[in-house]
């Protein structure tokens, strides 16, 4: 799982002229859409380990938002 202090490994993946969409722990819907998200890809065939993590990350933000303030999108 990637954090602001742990750097974005992932983004040395990404073109330079690819569209990305970053979202937040703090973003209230994060972990809904990170949960579907993980069950679509599951759903066209992504691996089952990449599909996992998502539901990792998404059970993080949302044991994240206990103790912090969550928030509309801005």
């Amino acid at each position: 799982m990637s954090t602001k202090d742990s750097g974005l490994p992932i983004l040395d993946k990404v073109a330079p002229d690819e569209p990305v969409f970053v979202l937040r722990a703090r973003d209230i819907i994060a972990p809904e859409i990170v949960r579907e998200w993980a069950y679509r890809a599951q759903c066209e065939g992504a691996p089952i380990e990449k599909c996992d993590d998502a539901r990792r990350i998404a059970d993080a933000m949302e044991q994240w938002q206990i103790g912090h303030r969550r928030k509309v999108p801005d």
